[in-house]
């Protein structure tokens, strides 16, 4: 019989109830089968992490963004903003004030704009690198002993590690350059950009009764709002925040006298406290071509201009349907959602002055938000980790400016009196499914919803001593036609690969529990448990650009390179002999099974899968036993294709 042994994860408060896990296996519905037909749903693997790049800085990747246009993405890896262009290659933009927690980061088209709690920053989008090279800064003296692309000129702004925001090159030539902050910084890879060199004045001028800072330009520079003017006289983030007259004149944020000196615009800013009515967010949207971002630990949310970083004193307002606080907000549908602690509302552009948004009467709801970066877009909509008075830990997906449950009690079991104000989401689309990544860092754990099936599977990284912690994945962005997602710990960014079968050489262990085995208690005697793989999946070892398998005997000698597959293991230093059987893998399936409804457990037992090329193996245990409550779990770590269709059980009743 099929006994159902294909499905999610869902493991009830008692395990005698339920105990069902679905670890690193995804469902697959095939829509033109039957209920009760074989195969209707079969498990297939999760996708696999291969690397693409690693920044250098090896922190974690706080967040990620794909920007208009689809040329550039943006990720940003402990203090350092990173922009990638179409070959994958990382350049440093900028440096936040923070280095560790989840960043908000979105794009009008014209500048990106990202918050990281305490700061909210901009950088106008452009191609940023003239020259990259290795060097080093003593005073105000940089040496260069390597240059690795492009020339250095005077002007151009630099970024590393370990550098001083706002430094720019004043003179120089050759390996030995001037620049206009005094630091130390030892050895590293620095990005130079270009900037915009003008000749430049900052007077006061009086209009009616207010007073403004005036820069004056000669020479007809455009310059833009946001960015950040550098100058031997200049205070240090002094940000353009009016344009006057373009070309000719315009209005800064900070009170300075300065005659005619040369003046460098930089295209990343850090926006100063004196924008808008507060400093920080940890949320940021666009809609309507406005910055939309909250500010943290109040009910305070604001609107920057049109298309510009910059925001008015008055282009704010609060949530207020209740008391609690607002803690994150998202653009959905033309309008504002904000998810306060314990309730939220919506809100819509009606063009008023000097904030353009009102409430909309009838869309509020007893439902908040328990953590601020849980909310990812889902379908049309969005979900999110739910909160209210009564409770907290319900997963909703808002439905109008309703939120319904998606999550099932098995999911909410796991989060039970935990901390769950650090959960991280984001959704990722591939091969049809859509799916929002829900992690849990304090719990370290990684639950998937499929929208697709509607199922929830857990997705897990394991050790080297086969001990599940949380996915790798803190982040995600679709860039160059490949789901990226950056790594909570070490700097890299994967590709969702779904023909990689290992988290970038880290073997996975996939895991199934099927239902409990019960025939109203009575005794069941088990003879044959088929289950049905995909087989012939075993791969083969091939040395450095062979187009086949090697040949038996094939001599690795200690000098020689080869590329091994994961999985494989193979003694290097020495020289060693390798023969058919070996160098073909024989992936294995691991089974185990309880007697008493999940509490003990048994030895593993284990089956080949099928070598390559093995198209009829079969994966069947025999003598299996009795029970009266029997649960079968299968464990397969090989990196194959790990696909199950169904199970076959050959059983019988006992009489008592």
């Amino acid at each position: 019989m099929d006994f159902g042994f294909v499905g999610p994860s869902y493991e009830a408060p008692s395990i005698y109830q339920d105990a069902q896990e679905c670890i690193n296996f995804r469902a697959e519905i095939d829509p033109l089968k039957q209920p009760g037909q074989r195969g209707v749903v079969a498990l297939y693997p999760t996708p696999g992490l291969t690397t693409l790049v690693t920044l250098p800085n090896l922190q974690v990747v706080r967040g990620m963004r794909t920007l208009s246009g689809g040329q550039f993405l943006v990720a940003v890896c402990g203090p350092y903003v990173y922009l990638l262009t179409s070959n994958l290659t990382p350049t440093i933009i900028g440096q936040l004030n923070t280095s560790s927690g989840n960043v908000g980061i979105t794009d009008n088209g014209i500048n990106v704009y990202i918050v990281d709690g305490a700061y909210r920053y901009t950088w106008r989008i452009n191609t940023p690198t003239s020259a990259t090279f290795i060097g080093s800064i003593s005073g105000t003296t940089l040496t260069i002993s390597r240059n690795l692309t492009g020339t250095v000129a005077i002007g151009q702004a630099l970024n590393g590690q370990g550098m001083t925001a706002e430094t720019v090159i004043l003179s120089g030539s050759g390996s030995t350059w001037t620049v206009n902050i005094s630091q130390t910084v030892a050895s590293t890879n620095i990005y130079a950009s270009n900037t915009i060199a003008f000749t430049g004045a900052i007077a006061d001028v009086t209009v009616g009764s207010a007073t403004y800072y005036n820069l004056t330009v000669t020479g007809g520079t455009v310059l833009y709002l946001g960015q950040t003017i550098v100058g031997s006289s200049v205070l240090a983030q002094t940000e353009i925040t009016q344009i006057v007259t373009a070309g000719s004149s315009y209005y800064v944020n900070k009170h300075q006298t300065i005659a005619s000196e040369q003046m460098y615009a930089l295209n990343w800013t850090v926006i100063p406290t004196t924008d808008g009515a507060f400093n920080g967010a940890n949320t940021v949207d666009i809609v309507d071509n406005y910055f939309i971002y909250n500010n943290p630990g109040t009910q305070q949310w604001a609107a920057s201009d049109v298309l510009s970083p910059i925001t008015q004193p008055l282009s704010f307002a609060s949530k207020f349907t209740g008391p609690d606080n607002l803690v994150s907000l998202i653009a959905d549908h033309g309008q504002v959602y904000l998810l306060g602690e314990t309730t939220s509302e919506v809100w819509a552009d009606v063009g008023t002055f000097p904030f353009p948004y009102q409430r909309i009467p009838g869309s509020s709801s007893q439902h908040g938000i328990a953590s601020v970066f849980s909310v990812a877009r889902l379908g049309n909509s969005f979900a999110y980790v739910s909160k209210n008075i009564r409770g907290q830990a319900m997963i909703v997906m808002m439905n109008g400016y309703l939120p319904q449950r998606i999550s099932t009690h098995a999911v909410e079991n796991t989060l039970v009196d935990q901390y769950i104000e650090d959960a991280i989401a984001y959704t990722y689309q591939l091969e049809g499914h859509e799916c929002y990544v829900i992690t849990f860092p304090s719990l370290d754990l990684t639950w998937v919803y499929d929208f697709t099936t509607q199922m929830w599977h857990k997705w897990l990284w394991c050790d080297d001593n086969n001990v599940y912690h949380r996915h790798r994945s803190n982040c995600a962005a679709f860039f160059q036609n490949m789901v990226l997602v950056g790594d909570w710990q070490n700097g890299q960014i994967y590709q969702l690969d779904p023909n990689n079968y290992t988290d970038s050489g880290q073997n996975i262990r996939r895991l199934r529990r099927a239902p409990h085995l019960v025939t109203d208690l009575q005794r069941q005697y088990f003879e044959e448990l088929q289950i049905q793989f995909q087989p012939g999946v075993g791969t083969g070892l091939s040395n450095q650009g062979a187009t086949g398998y090697v040949q038996d005997p094939f001599i690795i000698a200690p000098s020689q390179t080869y590329i091994v597959p994961a999985g494989a293991t193979i003694i290097l230093g020495i020289q060693a002999q390798l023969n058919t059987q070996t160098t073909l893998q024989n992936p294995q399936a691991m089974l185990r099974w309880s007697n008493d409804g999940g509490s003990t457990w048994s030895n593993e037992h284990w089956v080949s899968i099928g070598q390559q090329g093995k198209y009829k193996n079969r994966a069947i245990w025999r003598r299996l036993g009795q029970a009266r409550d029997k649960i079968f779990e299968v464990v397969v770590t090989d990196p194959v294709k790990a696909v199950i269709v169904s199970a076959n059980l050959k059983a019988s009743e006992g009489e008592n």
